[in-house]
């Protein structure tokens, strides 16, 4: 009898002797949790891992289990390898030590001396033997973690998990999962059939986070409710309901909420295109004592808040003095799509972009005016 999808992920895992979790590098935030429970499970199973997530997401999520053990970039992903050739002196003593950031290898042969010619060297190989990709469309959403290392993912067996309808099915293994909300989801139902001990607290509360990041705190509209009932089993389990709000929404530093009031004070709109943007400039930076990372938030709020708004455009002047751009959007627009002129990286809710101009009016100018063209207004 075939395998259905789960038992083919569980026997994949089973085989697999080390493994790397990765994520959009321009996740949101629900990838990233969904990673650090696929992170915990994997030692559970007692599977080395590792999990390279986004530096931002992870900043903002400091607060879950497991944050400390993710890593922001990827070591080498080859390994270097030292062959001794022993078919005619076998080792009678092996040991080493590391001194002067020098690896001393000592080794007592059973006979004659080793010599030069018995000793070969060579990268070849790599670290990993299965990737797990969580909530990104395609490769080139990885970031630099693919884009350094492409031939790794194109000779590694990958397992891809998403909900996106733009995902493109590249790996091996494809659990995509049009009807679910967040990778929270499919995961809660990987875990539960793989085995029920794997929902510990520690997960519930990954995967409640990345739920509540996704539907924003269950506002947005496309929450189901099969979303609510999944929340509902985990916080069963021990999810931390109240410690995730209270870090996610309940803990706004003044600095942030400095400069979500520049944001707001430009905050311009077009109720046909169901459309809102604002710039923010280095000097608002600096008077708020912000930074990029914090622009996050106020889009969120926008999004959620204003149910006439399904995109919002911000653009801002980086410290190298670049226009930058981000494109947020509602389940009905793909933000990939809409600034497709601009060469976009990202997903289908999120694009980020920049301008060839330093100008932040002119960015704006430009930048409107290439979406509206781009929506459809029925």
């Amino acid at each position: 009898m075939a395998l259905d999808i789960h038992q083919q992920i569980r026997e994949l895992i089973k085989k697999s002797k080390n493994i790397l979790v990765t994520t959009s590098a321009k996740d949101p935030g629900d990838g990233v949790c969904s990673a650090l429970a696929f992170l915990q499970m994997l030692e559970k199973m007692n599977k080395p891992a590792d999990a390279v997530l986004s530096s931002t997401a992870l900043k903002k999520l400091g607060f879950l289990p497991g944050s400390d053990k993710a890593k922001t970039a990827a070591s080498s992903l080859k390994k270097f390898t030292i062959s001794l050739d022993i078919s005619n002196n076998k080792i009678h003593e092996f040991s080493y030590d590391i001194k002067d950031n020098k690896l001393n290898i000592f080794i007592t042969p059973e006979k004659n001396d080793f010599t030069r010619e018995n000793i070969t060297c060579d990268t070849s190989g790599f670290k990993y033997d299965l990737i797990i990709v969580i909530g990104s469309p395609d490769f080139e959403s990885l970031g630099n973690i693919y884009a350094n290392n492409t031939d790794f993912f194109y000779s590694t067996a990958v397992i891809n998990i998403d909900t996106d309808p733009a995902n493109e099915y590249f790996g091996q293994i494809n659990l995509v999962d049009l009807n679910a909300v967040s990778p929270a989801e499919i995961i809660f139902n990987l875990m539960r059939t793989i085995d029920i001990k794997l929902l510990d607290y520690n997960a519930a509360t990954q995967l409640l986070a990345g739920i509540i990041i996704k539907t924003k705190s269950f506002k947005d509209s496309r929450t189901t409710p099969k979303s609510f009932a999944i929340a509902a089993e985990l916080i069963k389990i021990g999810a931390a309901r109240d410690v995730i709000i209270s870090n996610l929404y309940g803990n706004k530093k003044l600095t942030t909420l400095n400069l979500w009031g520049r944001v707001l004070a430009r905050l311009k709109q077009d109720s046909l295109y169901k459309m809102a943007w604002s710039m923010v400039s280095q000097t608002d930076f600096e008077k708020a004592g912000a930074r990029e990372d914090d622009l996050q938030g106020v889009v969120e709020e926008l999004l959620s808040s204003t149910p006439n708004i399904e995109i919002v455009l911000i653009l801002y002047e980086t410290t190298s003095g670049q226009i930058a751009a981000e494109l947020h959007t509602s389940q009905n627009y793909n933000a990939l799509e809409l600034a497709r002129a601009f060469d976009p990286l990202g997903i289908k809710s999120r694009a980020d972009f920049f301008l060839e101009t330093d100008k932040l009016l002119a960015a704006e100018e430009i930048a409107i005016n290439q979406i509206r063209k781009r929506i459809k207004i029925d």
